[in-house]
């Protein structure tokens, strides 16, 4: 099924803001190169704005436009992308558990944003730790696979899973949690985005 001309337009202006927000340095990195910042704010609310086949799009236009603006590479935005389409895969979950829809600011989003939340985590963690474990680490960082568990645990003091985990979590918190906070004003503001 095709984009209308007003799914491209949103879709193209958040996809704009998210690569804004990936050369503008408001971000905490980590030790090992992920860094929690604002990036997949602007999809998620695509994915808000236009549902699942909206945030799909944005999220694999992200993945090329961060290939190639990203200090990080494409490596950098095959991370992304993928932490970010699990966050739009537990969203759309709790959506469909719930059956929210967005065309008002609906009472339930807290709840909503809550379950949706938990079930991107759930697919989020899992497949960050293995990317970190199997590629990801030993590419961005010229260690041995065989040593990147021993070397993230020295670097951080904690469990390898911890150390890939958290950080993500508390990116899962911001990229949703943010994203359904603008969601209100921006129904309120500009109630044509659902016409």
């Amino acid at each position: 099924m095709r984009m209308s001309p007003r799914e491209i337009a949103v879709a193209g202006m958040m996809l704009g803001l998210s690569l804004m927000l990936e050369v503008v340095p408001i971000e905490m990195p980590t030790m090992w190169g992920m860094k929690i910042d604002l990036v997949a704010v602007p999809i998620i609310v695509t994915y808000f704005l236009l549902g699942l086949r909206g945030g799909l799009s944005t999220v694999f236009l992200m993945f090329l436009g961060l290939g190639m603006v990203s200090p990080a590479g494409w490596l950098g935005a095959f991370m992304k992308a993928s932490a970010t389409l699990s966050m739009v895969i537990g969203l759309e979950l709790a959506r469909r558990l719930t059956r929210v829809e967005f065309e008002e600011a609906p009472s339930g989003l807290f709840k909503f944003a809550v379950l949706g939340y938990l079930l991107g985590i759930a697919v989020r963690i899992p497949l960050m730790v293995a990317f970190n474990y199997y590629f990801a680490i030993e590419m961005f960082l010229g260690i041995p696979h065989e040593q990147v568990v021993e070397a993230v645990e020295k670097w951080t003091g904690v469990p390898f899973w911890v150390a890939i985990g958290l950080p993500n979590a508390i990116q899962g918190a911001i990229d949703v949690f943010v994203s359904a906070t603008l969601l209100g004003p921006l129904l309120r503001r500009v109630p044509h985005f659902f016409e």
